[in-house]
């Protein structure tokens, strides 16, 4: 459960991959490519930096640019979307995906042993252990054993070895908790069985959304995953408008503390409610760093 339970927070965009919904997703009126974005006005004394993330991505295709160290390494701090690096998140996410009625009783004795089955095929693990937790926690395990390679790398993870190596401060826009707690209330139960059922081993890193992040097109990714076949509309309430609105309203007050490198999802950069045009209408300026 272990490895589990840290993939459950660090891998949300990989976790939307597996559901399903219909959603008619706004095209963005971004027209260049970065996923690097500087934010400076509104009386900032030093700009402050976002950064668009891949939380898990297979090494071959994992690249840090140039530009996007160099922003980091000119920032006083890190802010990520939750700590994911917790000593403790093992007791809180154990707590956060425990359910209230066991799997073999909310389960129909069809769908219990299609999904053990499934289970056993492509993680090798049977049902039976995750009989106390959420279906929820199932996702984060066929997003493990889903990518098509073993070696796996994280965005954050490197950031934050970076920051620390060079004592920054790290900060968080929400805790475990809460961050699980909008994954819970994105999906029900019934999408997750039928994706369970309906599993593709290519649906977690397939080529088009690697693709759209080696160019840097966030139009793209945001394509990608806010499709009719990824997510539906409260998928998208949960996931990226309302913490959108947080993280935006939280983001003056870091700022002002000192330059920021803000490091997120791609999905929350761009789009209609985007933190890209949130920013902007809070009168900063938001601009690509292209090279």
């Amino acid at each position: 459960m272990r490895n589990i339970f840290r993939n459950i927070a660090a891998a949300t965009l990989a976790i939307t991959g597996l559901l399903a919904g219909k959603v008619s997703a706004q095209e963005p009126a971004e027209k260049d490519k970065s996923l690097l974005w500087e934010i400076s006005g509104k009386g900032l004394a030093k700009p402050s930096y976002l950064y668009g993330t891949i939380h898990m991505m297979c090494e071959k295709d994992f690249k840090v640019a140039p530009k996007t160290v160099n922003a980091l390494n000119k920032s006083g701090q890190l802010v990520i979307e939750a700590n994911v690096f917790d000593p403790e998140i093992n007791t809180i996410l154990a707590k956060a995906m425990a359910a209230d009625v066991p799997l073999s009783k909310k389960l129909s004795p069809t769908d219990y042993h299609d999904i053990d089955s499934i289970l056993k095929k492509t993680c090798g693990v049977p049902l039976a252990p995750f009989e106390n937790y959420r279906l929820a926690a199932l996702v984060s395990l066929m997003a493990q054993k889903s990518f098509p390679c073993k070696e796996l790398k994280s965005y954050e993870d490197t950031f934050v070895k970076i920051a620390q190596s060079d004592k920054k401060k790290i900060g968080y826009f929400e805790g475990l908790e809460e961050q699980t707690g909008y994954m819970l209330k994105s999906f029900n139960d019934q999408q997750i069985i039928e994706q369970i059922k309906d599993f593709d081993s290519t649906n977690m890193n397939n080529d088009k959304m690697v693709a759209a992040y080696k160019a840097e097109d966030l139009n793209a990714l945001y394509r990608c995953i806010t499709s009719a076949d990824l997510m539906d509309e409260n998928g998208m309430h949960w996931l990226l408008e309302v913490r959108n609105k947080n993280w935006v309203a939280k983001m003056p007050a870091m700022m002002q503390q000192g330059s920021a490198f803000f490091a997120v999802g791609s999905a929350h950069l761009a789009g209609p409610l985007g933190l890209i045009k949130l920013l902007r209408a809070q009168g900063y300026t938001v601009k690509p760093i292209l090279n």
